[in-house]
């Protein structure tokens, strides 16, 4: 294999390499769950802050270091009443007068991950618990996560479940719409591809892009791991797999908005965009770091791929004279200024954010990033790729459309004059230079509302809508005359054309496939007296 495809399938091999090892990340992550004990019934969570914290040291603790948190339960409570709180990457444990009730940590036989994510404990407190002494261990599993301090809540749970769901309910909806997206435009990119309609992976990418956006967004939830508790677990691993992928998919989809021979360094730059996902991924499941205690390489990676389209554009500029860049990466401005109005809002309201914006903008600019390449995919299989005219796939549908037409019309049937002869002298070169130059004769010589195919090899096909005989006669005297320009400007390889066309007025009973047929026979009888008068 030439080095220069290697070139070109290395960035797919990373990028296919990359998708399964993460994903079976994610299926085995998926898999594993959280021990959590309780004791009594579950109901719910509430609402309480009445407690005296003490920070202890601890070598025996993941970071060196427990929370305690003690407090006395007041005396008013209901059977409904619950203890509830969100915390991320702690264990937990709860007491009661000293009796254990609640504890929570990662599952014993887990080889890979040992952290337990994001969690809300819910501990049924009751009225027969009033005035007894609580006890709240937290135990960090790491540096970072020491300076978190939980809200507690108590009382009935429905009401805070409520708050929270509602809370996030606009960001729990873009966020999926946002993934089913993604996948929906992955889906038709690899549908087009098995249907040879496209070569571009820009799609692929950017399916890939919304995907990893909407799963990130949507496991980093609060209220996902109130949904579903027993993966709490897989939502904090999946959350920050999926923002490293995000980086990475991010520059292959940089990549493919650049022209050919233009973007070598946003191949390399993806290529090692890959390369660190796989690296943090090794980490973490040979148990060297956390794979959270790595997100700094994460926003990194994001950084790096805002940065890098702009700065390769301008290394284009400075060694090739030229950019580089197709024109769809202005419709990028519609991300940037989802991503500007979210950094107003994060500074404006303290920070804090829920970057609604910029997934709104990435759906719009997915959407519409879609809609062109569906349009361009089917204009690519209704176009022939030489002449850059309908081909013969949509000449054959328009002559099997089942419409009956309002006014008449005349088909159109023009062959080459002298073709096999340029070949055998000239070369196929040739040959194909003169079919290119006859269609563009057509162009020049028929109307804009005339339907013009390339029906195969040098000859063409012609649909006219709205026209007479008297209309029909001077088209094709002008595509006659416009042939007679051409080769006074090239005597050296003139191009000569027979052209057979009929009427639909003329055979009201035919229908357009046969008068295809006799506009074919008229070509042919035209064709005969142009050999026979040479």
């Amino acid at each position: 294999m030439k080095r220069s495809e290697w070139s070109r399938r290395i960035p797919i091999l990373l990028f296919s390499f990359t998708i399964v090892l993460f994903l079976s990340f994610f299926i085995y992550i998926g898999n594993e769950n959280v021990t959590v004990d309780r004791a009594g019934s579950m109901l719910g969570y509430g609402n309480f802050s009445d407690f005296n914290i003490e920070l202890i040291s601890d070598e025996t603790a993941p970071a060196g270091v427990r929370k305690i948190y003690k407090g006395i339960l007041p005396y008013d409570l209901t059977e409904e009443d619950h203890l509830f709180f969100n915390i991320a990457h702690h264990n937990i444990e709860i007491y009661f007068d000293g009796e254990p009730v609640y504890s929570l940590t990662g599952s014993e036989d887990n080889r890979i991950a040992g952290n337990v994510g994001s969690n809300w404990c819910n501990v049924h407190i009751g009225h027969h618990r009033a005035g007894q002494e609580i006890t709240v261990i937290l135990t960090p599993l790491f540096e970072a996560a020491i300076c978190k301090n939980p809200e507690f809540l108590l009382g009935a749970p429905y009401a805070v479940a409520t708050d929270v769901i509602l809370g996030e309910l606009p960001l729990l909806i873009l966020s999926s719409i946002c993934f089913l997206i993604g996948i929906f435009v992955a889906a038709v990119f690899l549908y087009f591809r098995l249907m040879e309609k496209t070569e571009n992976k820009g799609l692929l990418y950017l399916g890939f892009f919304s995907i990893s956006i909407g799963l990130w967004k949507l496991t980093d939830l609060r209220c996902m791991p109130l949904l579903m508790p027993e993966y709490s677990l897989a939502f904090g691993y999946i959350s920050v797999g999926s923002l490293f992928l995000t980086g990475a998919f991010l520059f292959s989809y940089f990549t493919t908005l650049f022209v050919k021979g233009k973007r070598k360094i946003m191949n390399v730059l993806s290529c090692a965009s890959y390369l660190l996902c796989l690296i943090i991924l090794a980490l973490q499941v040979f148990g060297v770091t956390e794979i959270r205690q790595n997100l700094v390489f994460s926003h990194i990676l994001l950084i790096a791929a805002l940065i890098s389209m702009p700065l390769t554009a301008l290394i284009n500029r400075f060694v090739y004279k030229t950019w580089g860049l197709m024109k769809s990466w202005k419709l990028l401005f519609l991300i940037f200024v989802g991503i500007a109005v979210d950094l107003i809002f994060y500074y404006r309201n303290n920070k804090n954010g829920l970057l609604s914006f910029s997934i709104i903008g990435l759906i719009i600019y997915t959407l519409i990033i879609f809609l062109l390449s569906v349009q361009d995919a089917t204009q690519k299989a209704y176009t022939d790729s030489r002449t850059g005219l309908l081909n013969r796939t949509r000449w054959t549908e328009l002559m099997n459309k089942d419409i009956p037409d309002s006014k008449p019309y005349a088909v159109m049937m023009i062959d080459m004059n002298g073709l096999k002869h340029v070949n055998d002298t000239l070369g196929h070169d040739a040959g194909d230079e003169m079919i290119f130059r006859l269609s563009e004769i057509l162009r020049k010589a028929l109307p804009s509302s005339a339907t013009i195919c390339r029906w195969g090899g040098d000859e063409f096909a012609v649909l006219m809508t709205d026209t007479n005989r008297a209309h029909l006669e001077q088209q094709i005297k002008e595509l006659f005359a416009e042939g007679e320009k051409y080769n006074a400007k090239h005597p050296e390889l003139p191009i000569y054309f027979a052209v057979g066309a009929v009427l639909s007025a003329e055979y009201p009973e035919a229908s357009r496939n046969d008068l295809f047929r006799l506009a074919d026979d008229d070509m042919y009888r035209n064709k005969k007296i142009w050999y026979e008068s040479r």
